[in-house]
């Protein structure tokens, strides 16, 4: 598939399901899809091994892990950790044949009106 055409039908996504995303999220995402890709990339792993529920920080926390390791520079990934909930909203969003793999709470995107 076309990055670019991904970029637009993420951000596409973002835009029509604003209240469950935070501004600061979707101003990150553009400019740092390989770390969506890589968020998708181990989601998927993680369901094809049969996890019914699992944590979109853990794979965050993994990546972050995998990348000082693997990586020669200090440049590492700039992924802030309350991105995490809503990089788990966005894939049940983009990929609904794999939704409810995350346990969602309440964030300041989608505040104490979903309470």
């Amino acid at each position: 598939m076309n990055a670019d055409y991904e970029k637009s039908r993420l951000l596409a996504l973002t835009t029509v399901h604003a209240d469950q995303f935070t501004d600061e999220f979707v101003d990150w995402l553009p400019d740092n899809m390989h770390v969506w890709d890589a968020f998708v990339a181990e989601a998927q792993k993680v369901r094809a091994r049969g996890f019914k529920r699992y944590s979109a920080r853990t794979i965050i926390h993994f990546l972050r892990h995998h990348t000082a390791v693997a990586e020669a520079s200090n440049t590492g990934w700039k992924v802030n950790n309350n991105h995490s909930p809503y990089m788990a909203r966005l894939f049940d969003l983009r990929y609904p044949s794999m939704a409810g793999m995350w346990e969602y709470r309440i964030t300041k995107a989608v505040g104490a009106a979903a309470a």
